[in-house]
């Protein structure tokens, strides 16, 4: 499980991701030692992952800019330090996956034109108390001449004494997943909400787009990850100014941590 979550957390993360690569170099008379874009999030029982790559130019239009190959990174934990290995173009894999743990403090660095980069990021604790108010999810049919019937909420809870942030994921663990509507062509994608600081989230008519067995997963996450979603969303001014916590560099290096609640959408 923990694995799928960690697939699930690149794959819906990738928007941002390609955000932060895109920003920075509308003005071309910086210096040539352009900063480097990090990205990782470490979960423990995962192996540590961390991607390097070029900031990009703001009219290029691929998704990520060139790959930053033959780095020597450094990751340390406070009392032992391992240095991940480039398994392809980019992409730095430290494969014991005891390595990250719960509660504790990580930190990288490495050189890149004549700067050292630096990041760091706590393992926040897994989240507390989760649960729904139902295992299943009824989304009424509609026909025309019809009464519609009522959509009843399923609520998700937590505990948040600290007012710590979360994230939300609604991951279709159905073998082929069926689209609620005959009518909807578009391929199907797990959907997240950014849940800020709430102790709480209820479901809404248009929360499902696909009927199915789902896994509700419900991350803790740490501030610097909020920050980032919620800069990449908001306004124009910060295409120059993308939140990050890397040193040197843009990006983000941060952790998180995930429980699960089962849920069948049905119809």
């Amino acid at each position: 499980m923990i694995q799928k979550q960690y697939i699930v957390l690149l794959t819906i993360l990738i928007g941002w991701a390609t955000f932060i690569s895109a920003c920075q170099k509308a003005n071309t008379t910086v210096s040539d030692k352009e900063r480097p874009v990090v990205e990782a999030y470490l979960i423990p029982g995962n192996a540590l992952q961390v991607k390097v790559y070029y900031q990009k130019y703001l009219d290029d239009t691929i998704s990520y800019g060139y790959p930053v190959t033959g780095l020597k990174l450094n990751v340390s934990d406070g009392k032992n330090t391992i240095s991940p290995i480039e398994k392809s173009a980019g992409v730095y894999i430290y494969s014991d996956k005891t390595f990250v743990k719960d509660n504790k403090t990580y930190s990288l660095t490495f050189a890149y034109n004549g700067n050292t980069i630096t990041a760091q990021t706590t393992v926040p604790s897994k989240p507390i108390g989760f649960k729904g108010s139902a295992v299943k999810q009824y989304i009424p049919g509609f026909s025309f001449g019809s009464t519609p019937k009522t959509f009843n909420q399923v609520v998700f809870s937590w505990n948040n004494p600290n007012s710590d942030y979360f994230l939300m994921v609604f991951q279709d663990i159905t073998s082929s997943p069926n689209p609620l509507n005959s009518g909807n062509t578009t391929a199907y994608k797990d959907s997240e909400v950014i849940l800020g600081q709430a102790i709480s989230y209820q479901t809404g008519p248009r929360t499902f787009t696909y009927l199915g067995n789902y896994n509700v997963l419900l991350y803790h996450i740490n501030k610097e990850y909020s920050d980032a979603l919620n800069s990449s969303g908001g306004t124009s001014l910060n295409l120059t100014n993308p939140a990050t916590n890397v040193v040197n560099g843009l990006g983000v290096f941060t952790a998180m941590r995930a429980d699960t609640v089962s849920l069948l959408v049905y119809q």
